[in-house]
């Protein structure tokens, strides 16, 4: 059913995208409508393809877009990503280069190698009806790990609420879920803490929220089985007893600076069994191992100073120690050619 969704929307996108010389441009920058209930928002498409910002956040960034007029009501808007990249390399060691492949078959030997990637087809398709918004995301992969296919439904979720008439929402579906931040200044990977702390479930959760200009809170209820990445539970048996909460209050300070705290604690992780490579759904002398995350962002007109650390709170029994990460980053806003570079 699945393949057969991600198909579905996969190729709705191709037909609309052959459609697009007709679309009317809007007042919006990049927003236009095919006639009809039919659009698409390449800003808001953007923010919700982005992996590296609102990582964990995209209802939030849904509602607000729904809130500041960005999205129309009782409309479909689509959109589409596409991602390719070419590696030439030349190294004066054989089998060590200087960009590491995204598996390790690629570059284990001679001194020169070059390669073609399909980072990112995707497609993403968002409902808006009176205080229902509903989004999906397809995307294709040409490296599919066992029992997955390369036509995924990866995201999909359905949101009750309106923030021009209250700041809480309910949501249910499979997404990220709401724990830490973990925004990547760098514009081709994700971050460390990213690496060892992203959360996407596998089965839907569900998730309440509250939503205001400067406070996020958000509560996520998520069955108990092996997610992707690091979610995870002792039993994974589906019940509701693995869950999620996380904030975050921006304080704004003089002269167009802002500070943004925040911090989530999540009760399931990967890390509680002495299997150290992707645990099975039973492992041996399994227990809960939560993680906690604080993070700070110092913004100025044209910077960003952000720092965030995650840890587990008991020891990794596969290792004998706990799970921790760091982030430090920081970006300089410029605009070339008129167009914002970052």
């Amino acid at each position: 059913m699945v393949r057969v969704l991600a198909r579905a929307l996969l190729s709705f996108g191709v037909i609309s995208a052959l459609y697009v010389t007709s679309a009317t441009a809007e007042e919006r920058v990049g927003a236009y409508s095919f006639g009809g209930a039919v659009k698409t928002d390449l800003r808001y498409s953007e923010q919700m393809f982005d992996r590296q910002d609102h990582v964990t956040d995209k209802i939030a960034v849904a509602l607000r877009a729904r809130q500041s007029g960005a999205l129309d009501p009782q409309s479909f808007y689509f959109g589409g990503r596409l991602v390719l990249t070419y590696i030439a390399e030349k190294s004066n060691t054989a089998g060590k280069f200087p960009i590491l492949s995204r598996l390790p078959p690629t570059h284990t030997s001679g001194k020169s190698d070059s390669y073609g990637v399909l980072n990112e087809a995707s497609l993403n398709a968002t409902i808006t009806l009176p205080w229902v918004t509903a989004f999906a995301q397809g995307e294709y992969t040409e490296v599919e790990y066992p029992g997955q296919d390369d036509l995924q439904l990866r995201k999909y979720w359905v949101t009750v609420g309106d923030l021009d008439h209250s700041p809480f929402y309910v949501g249910v579906g499979r997404k990220t879920v709401n724990f830490g931040n973990f925004a990547t200044y760098a514009p081709f990977t994700h971050n460390h803490s990213s690496h060892y702390f992203w959360s996407q479930t596998d089965d839907p959760l569900l998730e309440v929220g509250y939503i205001t200009n400067k406070t996020q809170i958000a509560f996520s209820l998520i069955p108990e089985h092996r997610g992707l990445r690091v979610i995870s539970s002792p039993d994974n048996d589906g019940d509701l007893s693995n869950f999620a909460i996380n904030g975050s209050h921006r304080f704004d300070l003089q002269g167009a600076r802002s500070l943004t705290v925040g911090g989530g604690y999540l009760r399931g992780t990967i890390y509680d069994s002495t299997i150290a490579h992707h645990p099975p759904g039973v492992g041996i002398n399994r227990s809960w191992n939560n993680a906690y995350n604080i993070n700070a962002i110092y913004s100025a007109s044209n910077y960003d100073i952000m720092a965030e650390f995650t840890q587990t709170a008991d020891r990794w029994p596969a290792t004998g120690h706990k799970v921790s990460a760091t982030t430090l980053q920081a970006r300089y806003r410029s605009k070339i050619l008129g167009k914002p570079a970052v």
